[in-house]
Order: C-alpha cells, then structure tokens, then sequence
C-alpha cells in the first residue's frame, strides 16, 4: 500500500452509471447556480462505528458500497460528470459524457488518528479532517482553453476496529444542500439494501432534471454573476487557504432547551407569536457569535452603536417560484434565495437580543415567503454585497430539516457528521441533533481563543432558560 501522509491509501477507482444507462447530457446553469462559481466547494464528512478489521470491509461492505454508487448515479449523474468552462463569452455548464466521465472514489486506511477525537463534540483543531476529505482535482486546460473539472469526488477511510468515514467534495454549482442531502439518501438507500432488485425497494423519489428549462433568468442575474467569475477565474474555483489557529466544536441545545427558550422568546415578543425550533436557535446562537466576535474587536467608528450586524439566511425555492409549472421538490440544482437580516448593534447585543433576532429573522421569512421572489431575484446581489461588506458576516450551513443524520448504509446512522467548509468562516452548521432527542446540533469553526470565549458566553446564556 502506498503511504499518503497518515494515511494508507488502499484504493482508487472511478465509479459511473453502468455503461449505456445514461445518454450524454448537458446541463446550462440557472441564476441560482451562477453565483456559486466563485464560491467555496462542498464539503462533508460522516462518520460510522465499525467495528471489524479492514479485511472484513473491503470483503463484505465496499462491493456493495460502490455498485450502489453506480447505481445512485444513473439517477444524479451531474455527480460523475463536470463543469465545463469555455472561453469567454461562452457560459459554463454541467456534462456527462456516457462511457467517459466518472467519479473519482478512493479508499484509504487510518492508523494514526484517534477515531473517538474527530467524533467528539469538543474544540479540536480543524486540520485533524484533513486527511479524510478527498481533493477534488484542479480543471484541465484544453489547447482552445476549454476548462475541465470534476464535480465531486468520495474518499472512504477505515479506522480499523472503530469506524468508517465517508468523506465528499463537491462543486456547490451542481447543487443545494438539499440536492446533496437526496443523493446521500438516495445512495444509502441501496447500499442498505445490500444488493436486492432497485425495482423491489421503497426508495426515495429519483431527481428531476429536465425543469432546467423554466427555470427563466429574471432580469440579467446569471450575467453579473458570469463577469465575476471571469474576471476572478484562474483556475483554481473553489479553493481556499487553510486558516491558522483554528478550532471546530458541536454545541448541542436538547429539546427541553429549546422548548424553553420558544416559551421565553414568545413570553418577552409584543405579538406573544409562535416561534420557530430553527429561528430561535439560530437566533440564539447568532448573538453569543456576535457577543463573542466583538469582545476582541478593537474600538473604531463602526463600532458604535449605530452599527447593523447582518446573517444571510436561504429559503427553498422549490414549489414557490411562480413559474407556469411549480420547480419541484425533488429537482436536481441549486434553488436556494438569500435572505439578509439586518439588526442593529445595540439592539442584538441588548438585554433581549435573542428576542430581537428572532423577530427579525422570523420578519425576513416571512417577508421572503408572501413576496414574488421571481420580481426580487435582481436584487439579491445588492443584498449580499451589503452582506459581505458589513463586520462578521454571518451565513447558514444545513438545517435541521435536510436529516443530515438519517444516512444508515447499513452500519447505524452516523455517529458524526461534520460540514468542513465553514471554516472558511462565517457559517453556522446546523443538524438535528445525533443523539435523536429532537434537539439541534450547532456546529462552528473559530480561532481558538475567540472559541474558548464563545464557550464560556454559550454556557451563561443557556443558563438563563435551562430549568
């Protein structure tokens, strides 16, 4: 076996639909999936108890892993193709050519790296992942200066007597968390089915691709998008430095926590409404994040109180976009509108600051959901220049809805499950929590010092409602 850092790399291999199952397709981008081609890959790491020897794996699960894969692939096939970039003027777009493009799968062994840290929910240094994510190549440059990329590759590593992690990069502009969370169901469904007809099991509704076509740009978005790309495009989409000094924890709120805190968000607000598990611990969490971010902050102008802190939130555009035909719940792309929720310092920071929050939040929803989102779409990008512009911007990795820990394989469900690219920082990952409680799981990557202090604000303000 060849050696590769910590890591014995047993295998690689490239796994495709079977030959013929799928015609060579070619896929335009949507105003949704333009702005992520300047944007951060995808990437993902869920963890397995396994108890046997690497022998025992290779022998009894890992055939049926990848025929599964094949399998899941004739359906989400955008998954072993890639993204095409032509010279400009020429868009970029998405292809599978049939008995050519395949995912990249590799299979490695892990001797020495304790499997029961990197499952832990306590701080540990963000590169003690590293190794078990796979690299998605950098693009090939075709004489005419067509760029060529893999959309995402899977590196499975075995901690032999532990467990199993099944590590996933990805282009986000083949696809939404939602997209992302559907193949891995779909996938784990056959898998766990190990080898019986597809045609005999319940399985999870196939994606749908052919709505691409109304899925109608509403006023020169994809274009902005496109000049960006081109003027920052130089060959390394996606890529990013690794940050020094940083740690990434889980902080679980259970369901009486959360419970408690809806009953006093609800008993503080004017309108005594209703509020939501995902709004009030997002909000929650929002303002220790902030609380944290400015105690090492120095002094300045824009630290007065006049000062607007601002989180981007996304709401699923499936079923609301008002096109002649409704985009479906199980279509295969991007389809994600960002939202921004702007609150004032002195307010978020304030004595009621979860409650102020979680109104805003809950405002900015429902202002997004009563609203034409076709009409607005042109002036999203002015929203996340706003956005970005702004100190700590804060975004939304995951939800707890998407089931991220409802991905049996056929060894139980994860025993943890990591989104490796909020490090590149700003994101809150949030899950359903592992343990099954109905609870949620956050997850967050900061400098070391800044997540000992987040610590330490997190625990006094769950003991404020924690009865």
């Amino acid at each position: 076996m060849a050696h590769l850092q910590s890591l014995n790399l047993i295998e690689t291999s490239h796994i495709s639909p079977s030959n013929g199952t799928v015609p060579s397709t070619t896929l335009p981008l949507t105003f949704f999936d333009a702005p992520w081609l300047t944007l951060p890959l995808g990437e993902s790491l869920f963890f397995f108890s396994y108890q046997n020897s690497t022998q025992r794996f290779l022998k009894d699960f890992l055939p049926n892993l990848k025929q599964s894969l094949s399998l899941a692939l004739q359906h989400f096939f955008p998954y072993a193709g890639k993204l095409i970039t032509p010279p400009r003027p020429d868009a970029p777009y998405l292809r599978y050519n049939d008995g050519e493009d395949s995912l990249l799968f590799t299979v490695a062994e892990s001797h020495g790296t304790d499997f029961d840290l990197l499952i832990t929910d306590s701080p540990k240094d963000i590169k003690v992942l590293h190794d078990f994510l796979p690299k998605l190549p950098p693009p090939h440059v075709s004489p005419e200066g067509i760029q060529t990329r893999p959309i995402m590759v899977i590196q499975v590593t075995i901690f032999p007597g532990k467990g199993i992690c099944i590590g996933n990069t990805s282009s986000h502009v083949a696809g939404d968390g939602v997209t992302f969370t559907h193949f891995m169901k779909y996938w784990m469904s056959l898998t766990k089915s190990n080898g019986k007809d597809p045609a005999t099991l319940l399985l999870p509704s196939p994606p749908i691709h052919s709505c691409r076509n109304i899925i109608k740009d509403p006023g020169q978005v994809t274009a902005g998008h496109l000049e960006r790309f081109w003027s920052q495009n130089n060959g390394k989409h996606g890529s990013h430095p690794t940050p020094e000094n940083m740690v990434r924890a889980t902080f679980t709120m259970s369901r009486n926590q959360i419970d408690n805190l809806k009953s006093l968000v609800t008993e503080q607000s004017e309108n005594q409404y209703i509020v939501s598990t995902f709004v009030v611990t997002l909000a929650f969490t929002w303002v220790n994040l902030i609380k944290t971010l400015v105690q090492d902050s120095s002094e300045t102008e824009e630290d007065k109180e006049e000062e607007v802190f601002n989180l981007m939130i996304n709401v699923d555009c499936r079923n609301r976009i008002k096109y002649a035909e409704p985009i479906p719940p199980t279509y295969f792309g991007n389809c994600m509108a960002p939202g921004i929720v702007s609150v004032k310092k002195q307010d978020l920071l304030g004595e009621k600051g979860v409650l102020v929050a979680s109104d805003a939040i809950t405002r900015r929803i429902k202002e997004m959901l009563s609203s034409d989102l076709l009409k607005t779409a042109p002036s999203w990008g002015q929203g996340v220049r706003k956005w970005v512009m702004s100190r700590f911007p804060t975004s939304i990795a995951g939800a707890p809805k998407l089931g991220l820990y409802d991905m049996d394989f056929g060894l139980g469900k994860p025993c943890k499950m990591e989104m490796v690219h909020i490090e590149t920082g700003g994101s809150i990952a949030f899950s359903e929590s592992r343990d099954g409680s109905n609870g949620v799981d956050v997850g967050l990557a900061l400098e070391k010092t800044k997540m000992d202090a987040f610590v330490s604000i997190w625990q006094q303000g769950i003991e404020k409602f924690n009865k």
